[in-house]
């Protein structure tokens, strides 16, 4: 599959949402994490869960966004949260439910 868009949506304080919640990837690849909407008055700060060096991130744009590089050395289903940053503070998502496999997530095939 070409590179995926992950669109993340935040509201204070805890309040988080990924669409997709599933980022699917058949070879190495990019995954653009983006504020929705873009106007947001957050930013990025970082992805956290994701195995090294598999998977490297950086910020984009000040923070408006973020990229995931997956080397897709391993297929299976990679879980993450995501840090945020507002006038208050850090935030960081939490698993919204536990399943076999729990969104957010990217899943390498």
């Amino acid at each position: 599959m070409p590179d995926q868009t992950v669109k993340v949506s935040f509201t204070a304080p805890s309040t988080f949402s990924f669409d997709p919640e599933t980022a699917t990837m058949s070879a190495a690849g990019k995954i653009n994490f983006h504020r929705d909407p873009g106007s947001a008055n957050w930013t990025f700060v970082s992805i956290n869960g994701l195995p090294s060096p598999q998977f490297t991130s950086s910020l984009t744009g000040n923070g408006s966004g973020m990229t995931v590089n997956d080397g897709h050395t391993s297929t299976g289903d990679f879980g993450y949260t995501v840090t945020v940053n507002d006038a208050t503070g850090n935030h960081t998502s939490q698993i919204s439910r536990i399943t076999g496999t729990t969104p957010p997530m990217i899943m390498n095939r």
